[in-house]
């Protein structure tokens, strides 16, 4: 919990962690890595101010091929978000300042965070129940090491399961 008596950016002195009365210090500024080619567009380092998060400090950069990418560092490691129509999004959060570009780049980071969760919780539940239903087939490719697995079409119910003629 961040005990900040006012909106710190990490690197500047005034953060205060767990303790509202304690003395402050300086959260270190903790960038993710660049690759070669890499051009840094924006860089902004975590901060608080209403909600703490001082652990996420993100990038945008141009990749040496063109492409933009959001770069992302985080208590679980870096990552790398490849943002799509690059020039509209520059353009919009040059416009921005600091504080707000940082808020809108965690928006976009989390929108997509998310989005891979929800996704990769769909697929398991698609998975789980294939499996508890006996509809997952493996087949071996003959003359390789190979192995394809497949989901079989779920059985809808006939008719007449369902509804039963009287007799």
């Amino acid at each position: 919990m961040c005990c900040c008596g006012k909106p710190t950016i990490n690197g500047e002195q005034g953060y205060r962690w767990n303790n509202p009365g304690g003395p402050t210090s300086i959260y270190p500024v903790n960038p993710p890595e660049l690759e070669a080619g890499d051009t840094i567009l924006f860089d902004e380092p975590g901060r608080c101010g209403g909600l703490d998060s001082h652990s996420y400090h993100y990038r945008l950069i141009r990749e040496q091929s063109g492409g933009f990418r959001l770069l992302v560092r985080h208590g679980g490691g870096d990552e790398r978000i490849r943002i799509s129509n690059g020039g509209a999004v520059t353009d919009a959060l040059a416009m921005l300042d600091p504080n707000g570009r940082y808020w809108v780049m965690g928006a976009i980071y989390h929108a997509q965070s998310d989005a891979a969760r929800q996704a990769r919780e769909d697929e398991a539940y698609r998975w789980r129940t294939a499996a508890a239903q006996k509809r997952i087939k493996v087949r071996k490719q003959r003359g390789t090491d190979h192995v394809r697995v497949s989901i079989k079409p779920a059985q809808k119910p006939s008719s007449e399961s369902i509804h039963p003629d009287p007799i």
